[in-house]
Formats: C-alpha cells, structure tokens, sequence
C-alpha cells in the first residue's frame, strides 16, 4: 500500500506512522488516523468523522474529492508562508 496518494492539487503528508494530513492549494482538507483494528478514520478539516475505510487510498480519496471552500468562507483560514 502506497504511504501516500495525491490527485491533483491535493498534497498528504505522513506526519506519523497511521497519521496523514491532505492540503489542497493551501487549504487544510482534513486528517486520516489509522484506528487499532487496521482500518483508517476520515476527518474532515473540523475533525468531523467523515467515515472508516479498509484503506488508506480510499480514506484519501474520499477527503480529496470533499469541496475546498474559498479562502475565508465559513471561519476557514489559509495559511501560506511569504519569502
């Protein structure tokens, strides 16, 4: 199983072994946990339970194909670093 999936401006990163994080242009998309019985917890960016998967590709899918609000929506803040 690959430790990471992307589709397009999608990034995840494996904070820790059973944790990813997916940002999208910048946005946060939400979190994956990898629970006790193998399977992997989807959380959206307000760490609402989005759902459980076998596996982690489907857990990133599902989170990636989830809408990205604009910049600002709904209290949602974008974070970028200025060099």
């Amino acid at each position: 199983m690959p430790e990471h999936y992307s589709s397009p401006g999608t990034v995840w990163a494996r904070v820790e072994d059973g944790f990813h994080v997916g940002s999208r242009d910048g946005n946060f998309l939400g979190y994956i946990e990898r629970r006790t019985d193998g399977r992997f917890a989807a959380f959206d960016m307000r760490s609402a339970l989005i759902g459980t998967f076998a596996d982690l590709v489907s857990a990133m899918r599902t989170l990636s194909s989830a809408p990205t609000p604009a910049p600002g929506a709904d209290g949602i803040l974008t974070i970028r670093e200025t060099r």
